[in-house]
């Protein structure tokens, strides 16, 4: 599985894995491409989706913690497995960087297999 290569003016470059970013296309609503280019005009809407997703995986965490916490004062068994994930939040976060780099200066953003 290649890996896909993010690019713009704007900033420096970056990778990321195909399944991530098949994840990402899911949260936008659009079908995955090994390559394309987002427009200074199509950045606000992505940006948008992508941090909506973003807070409602926090919230979810925050939540699923706050329960995990009330089991605890029970004295109920529970998993303590959040540490060990790798959120979504986490990978997409260098994406979002470059994303708001190239809003802010007004340039595309490209990606495609190396």
């Amino acid at each position: 599985m290649a890996l896909l290569e993010f690019r713009s003016p704007a900033s420096g470059g970056l990778f990321m894995m195909p399944t991530t970013f098949q994840g990402i296309c899911e949260v936008l609503d659009r079908p995955y491409a090994e390559s394309g280019c987002w427009l200074p005009e199509d950045l606000p809407a992505v940006i948008e989706k992508i941090e909506a997703a973003v807070k409602r995986e926090k919230e979810m965490i925050a939540e699923a913690k706050r329960r995990q916490h009330e089991k605890e004062l029970k004295g109920e068994p529970g998993e303590r497995k959040e540490n060990e994930r790798v959120t979504f939040s986490m990978r997409v976060y260098p994406l979002l960087e470059m994303l708001h780099a190239a809003q802010k200066k007004g340039k595309k953003v490209m990606w495609g297999v190396p």
